[in-house]
């Protein structure tokens, strides 16, 4: 029934971009830095942004899912990144994510337990290989990036709650060890329409616990169509599929067995770009999801942001 709406949905988005006509602007999607960043037109400018982004899981009933008999009902994750683009000639783009996490754990006692701090700061590379964006003759243009990513262990791993209990590593502002990420960018685009393909993988190292967590391997299709209102107002809506891949944890070199999976998400989301602004703001929907029974159930993701260009 899920995957029934989801294509359903992507039917309905592409009839209505149809309806709209447009002249089109140079871009290019991202989703790196650990979250969603939809689209991002390559105006050949720098950016400074922020954005929010809020996901939750609700926690199954089980005794793993409890502490001294209080059952743990649901976390809930809020993250503010400050984030920056820059241009360093016209196939090199640069990007550094600092976060700041505030985390929920409720319990069905109405217990509450806050985590929260600077996260791990994010650098990431982008090198554009082919770039057909600025030939107006041709129909069909192409655009292929390649790019690398790291993630620095600035933020605090081991907070623990009012009894002493050190909280899990998923839920700590940061995870205590040097992360890594490969990416494969692809973008397709037919007069004002376009779709996009991303490929990420990513390696962590165990922390200081010998706590590692398992890789990840994320890959999303999206569909864009550029309406271009008024001169200094363009409308950018989005829709697409994410797929994720977690493989298993490891402490002390031995496989946690109730952790990774596998999770699909239904996106979608519209920028409104005003002069030199861009708003956004987007959600992500579970569609798909292949985890164990003492696993939390993914809910909804929502955010929203905003960025200058310089």
């Amino acid at each position: 029934m899920r995957r029934f709406l989801y294509y359903r949905a992507l039917f309905v988005l592409v009839v209505i971009m149809w309806v709209f006509g447009a002249s089109a602007c140079d871009i290019c999607g991202c989703g790196i830095g650990g979250g969603y960043l939809g689209v991002m037109p390559q105006f050949h400018k720098n950016l400074i942004g922020y954005r929010y982004l809020m996901s939750a899981f609700l926690h199954p009933e089980t005794p793993y899912n409890a502490t001294n008999g209080d059952q743990l009902q649901r976390d809930v994750y809020h993250r503010q990144d400050v984030w920056m683009r820059y241009y360093h000639g016209a196939d090199n783009q640069f990007f550094v994510f600092i976060p700041y996490r505030m985390n929920v754990r409720e319990y069905e006692s109405g217990r509450v337990d806050w985590i929260k701090g600077i996260g791990d700061i994010q650098l990431n590379y982008l090198r554009q290989i082919i770039n057909q964006s600025a030939d107006p003759g041709r129909l069909w243009r192409h655009s292929w990036f390649v790019g690398a990513g790291l993630q620095m262990p600035t933020g605090k791993f081991m907070q623990r709650d009012a009894q002493g209990r050190m909280h899990p590593l998923q839920i700590q502002s940061g995870i205590g060890a040097w992360g890594y990420q490969i990416q494969n960018l692809y973008i397709l685009r037919w007069k004002n329409f376009g779709i996009q393909s991303d490929i990420q993988y990513r390696y962590f190292q165990p922390n200081e616990l010998e706590y590692q967590l398992g890789n990840a391997f994320v890959s999303s299709i999206s569909l864009f169509h550029w309406w271009q209102m008024t001169p200094r107002t363009a409308l950018l809506p989005i829709m697409g599929m994410q797929l994720e891949a977690y493989g298993y944890d490891t402490e002390y070199r031995i496989k946690k067995p109730d952790t990774g999976g596998q999770f699909g998400f239904l996106t979608a989301g519209v920028d409104l770009y005003y002069r030199d602004f861009v708003f956004q703001v987007f959600g992500q929907f579970p569609t798909i999801e292949a985890t164990t029974y003492v696993q939390p159930e993914a809910g909804a993701r929502v955010g929203l942001g905003v960025a200058i260009f310089w």
